[in-house]
């Protein structure tokens, strides 16, 4: 397993250098999103790594190769939520440390933006986002998927818009959230990401055992 995570990582070795600068653009590019921003940012690169993933596993054939040998599936699944997981908690501090320099430097005016809270809300964005599109991928492989990650990809800014506009209202339902206090909150949406997580993990492995390589 810890083989496979590796894999996964060193597979993305080419964004280690440009991921900063993808945080720099899309630190312009989500600039007026307030408070959403780095929530935005992450989401945004976090997002960058499923795709470029899947990608590369087509170019290069992996699944036929992983297949061939003696790997246990659900660890080839697994390896690719764990990967993801490691990789947008390691943007997460990056874009949190990129706000805070870009909004000292007075180059951009970021309200509450430069928050590690924030941040690792965008890795929650990320894991759900992914649990949505995984399964497909395990099902048909990128190719087949990818008009659908993209469709994922692209309809998550527009959810977002629309929930930050909901939020901004003030509903019924936040000022219920207010009531339960911070803490309280943050474990239940962490509980609940992790739910989705794992359930969309069985969900792909049980597709990728049908898949025919």
């Amino acid at each position: 397993m810890i083989t496979l995570v590796l894999k996964e990582l060193l597979v993305q070795k080419m964004m280690v250098g440009p991921v900063l600068l993808y945080i720099l653009v899309f630190s312009f590019a989500f600039r007026n999103t307030g408070d959403a921003q780095a929530v935005a940012i992450v989401t945004a690169v976090g997002y960058m790594f499923v795709m470029l993933c899947g990608a590369w596993d087509e170019k290069v054939n992996a699944d036929r190769l992983w297949n061939s040998l003696p790997v246990p599936k659900w660890q080839i699944v697994g390896a690719r939520y764990l990967a993801l997981l490691v990789y947008t908690v390691l943007v997460a501090p990056l874009t949190t440390a990129v706000l805070a320099l870009l909004t000292s430097a007075g180059i951009i005016k970021a309200a509450g933006a430069a928050s590690l809270v924030n941040a690792l809300a965008g890795v929650g964005a990320v894991m759900v986002l992914a649990s949505l599109f995984l399964p497909l991928y395990f099902a048909f492989g990128y190719t087949k998927s990818r008009v659908l990650n993209m469709l994922v990809f692209v309809g998550s800014f527009s959810l977002s818009t629309i929930v930050s506009s909901s939020v901004s209202k003030q509903p019924a339902w936040i000022a219920a959230l207010d009531r339960l206090g911070g803490a309280v909150v943050a474990v239940g949406a962490v509980g609940l990401v992790a739910v989705i997580a794992v359930l969309s993990f069985f969900v792909s492995l049980k597709l990728y055992s049908r898949r025919e390589f």
